[in-house]
C-alpha cells in the first residue's frame, strides 16, 4: 500500500493531468462537468478518458436495466449542461406492479415518469458528448499503476502517462478494483450478483404488456431478493438479484406460476433459446472510496440507494460532484473530503435504505407481504409510500417517516409474524 503523500490544497491546474478510468455516465459526467468547470475558470487541464469497450459499435450488453429515472433529466440538462437524449428513450413507463407470493398491488400516481431505453445508448450518448468537448478517450484498458510523490503512472494497453489525479469509474471491475486495493486503502463495495435476459414475444404482444414494470418479491425462492420484467422497445427485459445467484435460479424464476401469468402467451416456446448475462450492483458503500491524487464515482464508490439503485443517477451525480470538487478544492485527501460531504444527498440515506431493505427481505421470507398489500390498497397515503420504496422517487429518510405514522402496521406485522414462527 503506498504511503501517504503531501499535497497542498487548491483547485485544480491548466497544467494538471486528470485520467478517468471508465467512461460509463459516471466517467463522462466526471469528464463533462470538469470540461466546463475549467473553461468558465480560463484554464484547460488535461482530462483523458480510459475505456475499454467501443461504445459507438453497441456491441456490449451491459446488465443495468436501462431505465432512466427523476430526477436524471434535470441532472443532465441543468446539471452537466447537454440536452437530455430523447431520441434513445424507448418507451415511457406509467408505474410498477408488485407481487408477493399470494397477492399483487399497482402502484401509480402523481410522479415523474421514468424512461426505459437501452443503456449502451445511454452510454455512447454521453461519450460522444465529452468528445465534442475535446476530451480525449483512450480505448483501451488500464492495467496497472504507480503512486509516487509526484504524481502517479498510469500504464495501459495502449499508452503509460504520468498523472496528477486519478478518478475510478470503472464500475465494479474485479481487476481494477485489485490495482486500487494493492495501492490505497481502497475496498470494492459489498454487492448483489443479477442475473439478465431479453425476451423477443413481437410486436402485439409488447403492446399488450403496456408500460409498467412487473416487480416480483418471491417467498419461494429464498436466494433471490427481488426479480422484474421491464419493458424496452421491442422485447421485456427480466433480472434478477440476490447474494448467490445462478442460471438455474432464473429458470425456476421465470416457471414462477405468478411471473409465467405476467409474460405473454406461448412463451414456453422462446425460454429454453434465452442467452443469460451476468453481472452485479453495489449495495453499500466502499471503504477507502478517496485519498490524495484518486477519488472513485459511480458503482466503484458504492453510492448507490440500497435498496432501489437508481446506479445512473448515482453515477452522474457522484461524476459532477468530483469534478466541482476538482474545480473549487484541488486533488488532495483533504479536498476529497467535501466532495463526500457534497454526496450527502446519498449518504445520508443509507441507514433508511438499509432498514427497508432488511423490513423488504424480511416481509417476504415469512410471507408478510400478502396483508401489507390488502392494507396498502385500502390506505391511498401508504400506497403512495409503496410507490415511492420501489420507485425511489423520495428519499427513504423521508418514506421511512411515512411509514412510521401507520404504527398499526407494526402491530399488524408482530402478530402475524409471532403466528408464523410459533404455530403449532
Amino acid at each position: 500500500m503506498s504511503t501517504r503523500i503531501s499535497i497542498p490544497l487548491g483547485p485544480i491546474k491548466s497544467d494538471d493531468v486528470v485520467v478517468i478510468i471508465g467512461a460509463g455516465p459516471a466517467g463522462t459526467s466526471c469528464a463533462i462537468k470538469l470540461r466546463k468547470l475549467s473553461e468558465q475558470r480560463g484554464i484547460s487541464p488535461k482530462i483523458i478518458l480510459y475505456e475499454g469497450k467501443r461504445f459507438e459499435k453497441k456491441s456490449y450488453y451491459n446488465q443495468c436495466l436501462g431505465v432512466l429515472s427523476p430526477p436524471l433529466e434535470k441532472l443532465i440538462e441543468e446539471d452537466l449542461g447537454v440536452p437530455f437524449p430523447w431520441d434513445i428513450i424507448q418507451k415511457k413507463i406509467e408505474g410498477y406492479y408488485v407481487y408477493s407470493e399470494n397477492n399483487v398491488i399497482k402502484l401509480f400516481g402523481e410522479h415523474h415518469p421514468s424512461y426505459a431505453c437501452r443503456r449502451v445508448e445511454f452510454d455512447n450518448y454521453l461519450f460522444q458528448e465529452a468528445k465534442k468537448l475535446g476530451i480525449e478517450a483512450v480505448p483501451a484498458r488500464v492495467t496497472d499503476l504507480d503512486f509516487n510523490s509526484k504524481g502517479i503512472m498510469v500504464y495501459s494497453e495502449s499508452n503509460n502517462i504520468k498523472a496528477d489525479v486519478v478518478i475510478g469509474a470503472f464500475g465494479l471491475d474485479d481487476g481494477m478494483a485489485k490495482i486500487f486495493e494493492r495501492l490505497t486503502p481502497y475496498r470494492q463495495p459489498s454487492f448483489l450478483s443479477s442475473i439478465v435476459t431479453k425476451i423477443h414475444p413481437g410486436e402485439k404482444a409488447m403492446v399488450e404488456f403496456g408500460r409498467y414494470i412487473h416487480a416480483f418479491l418471491p417467498s419461494s425462492l429464498t436466494q433471490v431478493e427481488f426479480g422484474a420484467i421491464t419493458p424496452k422497445g421491442n422485447h421485456l427485459t427480466v433480472n434478477i438479484a440476490g447474494k448467490k445467484i445462478d442460471s438455474d435460479l432464473m429458470d425456476r424464476f421465470l416457471k414462477l406460476p405468478t411471473v409465467k401469468k405476467t409474460l405473454p402467451e406461448g412463451i414456453d416456446n422462446l425460454l429454453p433459446h434465452l442467452y443469460y448475462f451476468k453481472g452485479k450492483f453495489p449495495t453499500l458503500p466502499a471503504k477507502g472510496t478517496f485519498g490524495d491524487r484518486y477519488v472513485m464515482v459511480g458503482d466503484a464508490a458504492g453510492l448507490n440507494r440500497p435498496f432501489k439503485g437508481k446506479g445512473i443517477n448515482s453515477a452522474v451525480l457522484t461524476g459532477i460532484k468530483a469534478a466541482e470538487t476538482l474545480d473549487q478544492h484541488g486533488i488532495s485527501r483533504e479536498a476529497f473530503d467535501k466532495y463526500m460531504d457534497s454526496c450527502c444527498e446519498l449518504t445520508d440515506d443509507f441507514p433508511y435504505g438499509k432498514v427497508l431493505r432488511s423490513l423488504t427481505i424480511m416481509g417476504t421470507r415469512y410471507r408478510l407481504l400478502d396483508s401489507f398489500f390488502e392494507i396498502a390498497k385500502r390506505e391511498p397515503l401508504l400506497k403512495q409510500t409503496l410507490f415511492n420504496i420501489v420507485s425511489g422517487q423520495e428519499t427513504y429518510k423521508k418514506t421511512w417517516q411515512d411509514i412510521r405514522k401507520f404504527r398499526f402496521l407494526f402491530g399488524v406485522g408482530f402478530k402475524t409474524l409471532y403466528r408464523k414462527i410459533f404455530k403449532t
